[in-house]
């Protein structure tokens, strides 16, 4: 009687255990986060080694089958790939995932795609970044001040930390200056780090060199590191005088940084347009990218960019993967050190390029390049530094110019997610 008392109770508490563990997977399996498996290939001919790839949420949740509840990151071969999840246009929800990957030339990878929520996100290395911040204490950023109307230095070194907002990468760093003049000053980098927060600030002078790096660029009334006019037959209007000036702030992480400048009513002759400049940094690239979208278009404009000319190094001219290529190599920095300015122009949209006067009224002293819009208003083009403290092979004039080359390439590659 006992034994069979005991043998019932050893049932009824196996039985017990095992509906428990029934439920408890049935729980773990409703709160797990999906996954998808998706095959990326490289198109072209290059070998790619960080290539920034961005797949659309859309696509993300096609693979998943399901809404995109929480964030996402990839997977290749069990390792996750610095990846984040950005929201572009602002309502508070992604809209883009972007990754890192390495590929040879033609090479297909099996990647995997996770959902998983903020807190159980791998922590990657943050390796782009953007600062606009306050020249004084205690140097809050801000990302809600209209752009100023000044045209001098002072005024506006007195109001913000190196005087309009910044973005970097592991590379370079550049700096738009946030008043009329909408000019692009350069940062060389000696350190991998973020160190952008701290420029200029709590006794910091970034024109002399830090074992970071320094402020390189001498600018002026050029359009220094790719800032951007608007050409009109003979003419030339800087875009930067306007009636409201903005920034937009959209993301920054281990993959990419984001921002946009806008200008409302900016003349020229007598128009006026609305400018959008779309301004995006890659980690491990040597350059940032510029998408331009103008209202406004009669159609006989061009957008110009351009390269500073201040100490009247011979412009370079070559061409790589579709891509028209602009160049200066020599002592240009600020102390007097080798420093590589480029521009990549997609060949398809390149109008001319001249140069212009190197004293007077309006913008001197600049190789300036001048883009065809496309039917949709819209202007790509990329602006490269290579400084001889970062790397000393910047000092050679086809090591600079190989360097042009493959970031055309790396730019101009494409990869398709099946």
């Amino acid at each position: 009687m006992i034994y069979l008392f005991n043998n019932y109770l050893e049932h009824f508490v196996m039985r017990k255990l095992i509906i428990g563990l029934f439920f408890l997977s049935v729980i773990s399996t409703s709160c797990a986060y999906n996954s998808a498996k998706v095959i990326i290939t490289n198109t072209s001919d290059v070998n790619l080694n960080e290539k920034v790839v961005v797949l659309s949420r859309i696509l993300i949740e096609e693979k998943l089958g399901k809404s995109a509840n929480d964030l996402v990151y990839v997977q290749c071969n069990k390792e996750s790939l610095s990846s984040q999840c950005d929201d572009i246009d602002g309502d508070g929800k992604w809209d883009e995932l972007s990754f890192i990957i390495g590929l040879k030339a033609g090479e297909s990878k099996q990647l995997v795609l996770k959902e998983a929520s903020a807190e159980q996100m791998p922590v990657f290395l943050k390796r782009t970044n953007i600062r606009f911040g306050e020249a004084y204490a205690p140097f809050n950023e801000t990302f809600d001040e209209p752009r100023l109307k000044s045209n001098d230095s002072p005024t506006i070194s007195e109001i913000y930390q190196m005087e309009g907002p910044a973005w970097e990468n592991d590379k370079v760093g550049f700096r738009n200056y946030y008043d009329a003049r909408n000019g692009i000053d350069i940062f060389g980098k000696k350190s991998s780090d973020m160190v952008l927060d701290s420029a200029g600030i709590r006794g910091h002078n970034y024109h002399k060199m830090s074992n970071w790096g320094m402020d390189i660029l001498k600018v002026a009334n050029s359009l220094g590191a790719g800032a951007i006019a608007i050409g009109i037959g003979d003419s030339l209007y800087r875009i930067g005088p306007c009636e409201v000036g903005n920034v937009r702030f959209i993301t920054e992480g281990p993959v990419r940084a984001m921002l946009e400048l806008t200008f409302e009513a900016v003349p020229a002759g007598d128009r006026k347009y609305n400018v959008k400049h779309l301004i995006s940094i890659n980690a491990g690239d040597r350059f940032y990218n510029s998408e331009v979208f103008i209202k406004g278009l009669q159609g006989d404009e061009k957008l110009v960019t351009g390269i500073v000319n201040k100490h009247e190094c011979s412009l370079i001219e070559d061409e790589e993967a579709g891509m028209k290529l602009f160049g200066t190599l020599g002592s240009q920095a600020y102390t007097n050190e080798f420093l590589g300015l480029g521009l990549l122009v997609p060949s398809a949209q390149f109008s001319y390029n001249k140069t212009s006067p190197m004293e007077g009224d309006g913008i001197t002293e600049t190789y300036l390049v001048a883009i065809n819009f496309t039917e949709d208003s819209k202007v790509f083009y990329s602006f490269f530094s290579g400084w001889e403290y970062e790397n000393e092979g910047f000092k050679d004039q086809a090591f600079f110019i190989d360097q042009l080359k493959i970031a055309a390439k790396k730019i101009m590659s494409n990869v398709t997610v099946k």
